[in-house]
């Protein structure tokens, strides 16, 4: 039996991949692997970590979910109306995963650093998802 981990980050790229404001008005561009060739501001899918959520009938799934934002822009204010626009997209949503059921999805934390370069900006934002299977 699944624990839907695909099925949830498809459902998130989808969700951000599909918002206007973020990849026309912000100009970002979504990845789960980054090519070589992108151009700045990108989102990345990064590292889950998952504890066992499930019941006696149901498998389910706690779900610590990370996107890393990098940005060239001077300044921290595009990395930080990317993070807003995520955050408005994905915390507290009801989005529709595939097999289960998200019983919440919620913001934990979020993060900008300077890369090492001295140019690049990367934001880090996590969310908790808990999610069910469905019988």
């Amino acid at each position: 039996m699944s624990l839907g981990l695909f099925a949830l980050q498809s459902k998130i790229y989808s969700t951000l991949n599909g918002d206007s404001n973020l990849t026309s008005t912000l100009g970002v561009s979504i990845y789960d692997d980054v090519p070589e060739s992108s151009s700045f501001p990108y989102i990345q899918m990064g590292q889950d970590t998952v504890s066992e959520y499930g019941t006696k009938d149901l498998n389910g799934a706690d779900t610590s979910l990370t996107l890393h934002i990098w940005s060239q822009y001077k300044g921290a204010m595009q990395t930080k109306n990317i993070l807003d626009r995520v955050h408005s997209l994905l915390h507290d949503s009801s989005l529709s995963v595939t097999g289960f059921n998200l019983i919440n999805l919620r913001f934990e934390f979020s993060d900008i650093l300077r890369d090492p370069d001295g140019v690049t900006r990367h934001g880090i934002i996590r969310f908790r998802a808990i999610t069910l299977g469905t019988a």
